[in-house]
């Protein structure tokens, strides 16, 4: 079967709420097992954007965590060496300064890609739904053959079915009429004898 390409206008999907299709329950229940390639891929690339997401969040706010706790520690040290006159503890300072730094840039650059995460998990969605509606019409199409087909096939075997009743019926009346008049007009010892011949 040559598979056709079905274009739907990006901005027809966009303005329709579409859900993160792999994890819709009708989604799941009819394409989540298909052994489609296309699909399989962008399903697992998509999969792991939006786990790319997630634990870009957690590490965000564990990065942010431990910023406040060196911010804390930086008052603690500056103190000492305000109040305390611990000349010694200048380059501990310099070390969680340093390391606030550190963890802005990281934190920039979790911000950065998160916030282009959204885009991609959205296009990937969107072609995931493509190819969706792609092999799905493929199957409506093969199915919809072979349910015409069964369908043609269950009217040929009912009226076949009907002209095998007929046929018991008709026959099986026949028969049970002809040995009630045979056993009437000879007996049933005399039907018997004729029967045993008619066996052998």
């Amino acid at each position: 079967m040559v598979r056709k390409n079905i274009e739907i206008d990006k901005d027809i999907l966009r303005n329709n709420k579409i859900p993160l299709l792999y994890k819709d329950p009708d989604w799941i229940d009819l394409f989540d097992q298909v052994e489609d390639k296309k699909i399989n891929e962008i399903k697992l690339e998509l999969e792991g954007k939006v786990s790319r997401e997630l634990e870009i969040e957690k590490l965000i706010k564990d990065m942010q965590d431990e910023k406040t706790q060196c911010m804390k520690m930086i008052l603690g040290v500056s103190d000492s060496i305000n109040n305390s006159k611990k000349r010694g503890n200048i380059r501990l300072l310099d070390e969680y300064k340093e390391k606030i730094e550190s963890i802005n840039e990281e934190i920039d650059d979790l911000i950065f890609e998160s916030e282009t995460l959204p885009k991609e998990i959205r296009e990937l969605n969107l072609n995931l739904l493509r190819e969706t509606i792609r092999y799905g019409y493929d199957e409506l199409s093969e199915k919809e053959e072979i349910l015409k087909e069964s369908l043609e096939e269950i009217d040929i075997l009912r009226e076949k079915m009907k002209s095998l009743i007929k046929i018991k019926y008709d026959y099986g009346d026949w028969i049970n009429n002809t040995y009630t008049f045979f056993h009437g007009l000879l007996g049933s010892e005399i039907i018997e004898k004729i029967d045993q011949k008619r066996l052998k």
